[in-house]
């Protein structure tokens, strides 16, 4: 069995963090989603992290300041899919904006029904806006 310093990858998120993805997480990740109606991927996660579709925070109590939840909508599936990130060295709530943080990703997992998650916060990153930033420069 992997330990929690056994690393599947490391990949920098959207705002210049950079992110593991444990091995535990993805055999705890998997025996838990393996029966789901769409089973989970590590590309799905993967893809989550480097080119997501939109951030939001996250609500979950204990760690919500320190975490964020990416959101990237898959074609071949139709659904979205969710990564909760948790970051590490966060004082102030939601400085993993500005990048320069490490995290590890949680889980990631598609929604079974359109209502989102009430964990799940407001969106505050789209990749549609920097989209736009990029173009009017």
């Amino acid at each position: 069995m992997p330990s929690n310093k056994d690393v599947f990858w490391v990949r920098q998120d959207v705002f210049g963090n950079r992110i593991s993805f444990y091995m535990a997480t993805w055999n705890y990740h998997a025996e838990k989603h393996a029966y789901d109606k769409i089973p989970t991927t590590p590309e799905h996660i993967y893809q989550a992290i480097i080119d997501p579709d939109f951030a939001h925070r996250s609500l979950v109590d204990v760690i919500g300041p320190e975490s964020c939840i990416f959101e990237k909508f898959f074609q071949a599936e139709q659904q979205s899919f969710f990564v909760p990130v948790l970051y590490e060295g966060v004082t102030i709530p939601g400085e993993y904006d500005r990048g320069g943080k490490t995290g590890k990703v949680l889980t990631g997992y598609f929604l079974d029904s359109s209502k989102p998650s009430n964990m799940i916060g407001e969106i505050f990153w789209s990749k549609a806006e920097e989209d736009e930033k990029d173009e009017t420069k």
